[in-house]
């Protein structure tokens, strides 16, 4: 798969039309984006095109808001480009979001970028906008800007019983800690990725040692709590080997108040040596809150628990099961 990389203004323009073109953000890469990127994958592949994407480097809405949640994504930037390549897209027209690219009119944007990429066909959802704050237009808007330099394709809503499938609905979700629900919306499960670092080794001291990850890249997490996890090993000797767990988010506070959140993860039967290998943490449900606790000997009863829990969890997921 190859990237393009546009800046503002933009130089690139097409020698030919070869592409039907999916654009938007695709934060996490969910159900509906997925409707989008494989109606134009049927497309394309009735025409005989190949498929490309238009999007983002960062949310556009979050280089607006001064919210810290939107400006981190729920999926890293290197697992969404792995997981566009198995859809099939050929081709991505990255955009490094600025102000002046997002001042552009709706029909600037049209003439200056959609027109000049090589599509014969362009697709995205009905709610996709595009151009500025203050002249933003949808879909409806598109046929008229494009004036017959490429068909549009406008794919419906995608929701289920609870309503319109969306990035704001799962970061909710996320925020509540409902991984079930998550998984269920993103079509895959929700997963971290990441190198093990040393921890404090309280884990070990109390029999149950854990491979402390750091993100790769800045994302999203689910609320502090225990949760039941997969875990593949991604480098070393054990690459492409998947282990059951258990993982904490948290500050480890009946260890001190003051400790940095960290994730933590206990792999059930495992004893090799993992550090600095990176690996991927699939989130499967939520066990139970952050907990306080008066003694060593308390956490370490509760923990034998967690570990029963999660294993009656897990025993439903089989480890063939494909995550992305």
């Amino acid at each position: 798969m190859k990237i393009i990389n546009l800046q503002f203004p933009n130089k690139y323009s097409a020698k030919k039309k070869e592409f039907v073109l999916a654009m938007g953000y695709f934060d996490g890469l969910h159900l509906g984006h997925r409707a989008v990127i494989q109606q134009a994958k049927r497309i394309a592949d009735k025409q005989h095109l190949k498929l490309a994407l238009l999007t983002y480097s960062q949310s556009p809405a979050g280089f607006y808001v001064n919210d810290p949640v939107l400006k981190v994504p729920i999926l890293p930037f290197r697992q969404k480009m792995q997981m566009l390549e198995k859809l099939g897209v050929d081709t991505i027209f990255l955009i490094d979001y600025n102000l002046a690219f997002g001042s552009q009119s709706p029909e600037d944007y049209v003439d200056n970028y959609l027109a000049k990429l090589g599509a014969s066909v362009v697709v995205a959802g009905f709610d996709h906008t595009y151009g500025s704050l203050k002249d933003k237009a949808d879909m409806k808007h598109l046929p008229r800007y494009a004036n017959g330099r490429f068909e549009v394709y406008t794919v419906g809503e995608c929701s289920d019983y609870f309503g319109k499938i969306s990035s704001t609905r799962i970061r909710r979700l996320l925020s509540e800690g409902d991984l079930q629900a998550v998984n269920e919306l993103l079509g895959y499960q929700f997963q971290t990725v990441g190198f093990v670092v040393h921890g404090n080794q309280i884990g070990r001291r109390i029999g149950f040692p854990t491979a402390n990850q750091a993100l790769e890249e800045k994302q999203l997490l689910p609320k502090s709590g225990v949760y039941a996890v997969r875990t593949k090993i991604v480098t070393g000797p054990l690459a492409g080997r998947s282990f059951n767990g258990m993982a904490s988010i948290g500050r480890n506070e009946t260890f001190g108040s003051d400790n940095p959140i960290t994730i933590e993860i206990n792999l059930f039967d495992f004893s090799a040596d993992v550090y600095d290998e990176e690996i991927i943490v699939y989130w499967i449900s939520f066990l139970r809150e952050q907990v306080k606790y008066a003694n060593a000997e308390a956490l370490i009863d509760q923990l034998k628990q967690d570990r029963i829990d999660s294993l009656d969890l897990l025993k439903e997921i089989p480890k063939s099961k494909n995550y992305s």
